[in-house]
């Protein structure tokens, strides 16, 4: 696979990571859970293994985030979950490991959420064939929070990269959590203007524009499907 990276502004972010594909390490991780300057966690002897993490209440979302049904909670939970990773690489949630790559994200999002996906599916293409299978595979454009969004390497390729849509603007803008190989990181995505950086209107930024190899894509331009496992409860 090919990295890509966001070409707008001074970050230069690449997409490597999205081809790990490590289990994920049931276990408690030693606190403290502090990074370095590079990103590493710090280690230290901690408490004894356990076999699962303990899942969030539905109490715990912030109320009118989502609604008050019970796939409402999970979005909540699985977006939450999520949203505390951004900016870090490890995808480590109350001290389980659940490795690297942007799977991995999507996994540690869904298992919080109390909906763990199955342990053979272990990166966006497995997850893709997973939705597939299931029937839960929509339209880009009807994307809504909590949505699994996949993108390509390049414009109609198969799935190589997921991340998880934590926002959708009224202009159909959403924000995709998606981790990248130097860490959890916010993509916009706008698939009515899939080729289009900003909005012809307002000059909005509505799509990242992507770096793959030495060729500029949209965002948007790079997606290759949407599944809305969550929300099916």
């Amino acid at each position: 696979m090919t990295g890509f990276r966001p070409a707008l502004g001074a970050l230069t972010l690449t997409l490597l990571g999205c081809t790990s594909a490590s289990w994920p390490h049931r276990h408690r991780m030693p606190p403290p859970a502090r990074e370095s300057r590079v990103g590493a966690l710090d280690r230290s002897a901690g408490p004894a293994p356990r076999s699962r993490p303990p899942v969030a209440s539905p109490s715990s979302s912030k109320p009118g985030d989502v609604s008050g049904s019970a796939q409402g909670a999970e979005v909540a939970r699985a977006i939450s979950a999520a949203s505390s990773l951004v900016g870090r690489r490890a995808i480590v949630v109350d001290g389980v490991d659940y490795g690297s790559g942007c799977a991995a994200l999507v996994r540690a999002a869904f298992e919080r959420a109390g909906r763990p996906l199955p342990l053979t599916v272990r990166d966006a293409a497995g997850l893709h064939a997973y939705a597939d299978r299931h029937g839960a595979l929509l339209d880009a454009r009807h994307a809504a929070p909590g949505d699994i969004l996949f993108l390509a390497d390049r414009p109609g390729g198969p799935p190589e990269h997921v991340g998880l849509v934590v926002r959708k603007d009224p202009d159909g803008t959403v924000l995709v959590l998606h981790r990248l190989s130097r860490g959890v990181m916010r993509l916009h995505v706008n698939m009515a203007w899939p080729e289009r950086p900003l909005d012809p209107g307002t000059g909005r930024l509505i799509n990242d524009t992507l770096l793959i190899g030495t060729r500029p894509a949209t965002a948007g331009s790079l997606v290759v499907g949407v599944s809305d496992l969550l929300r099916r409860g």
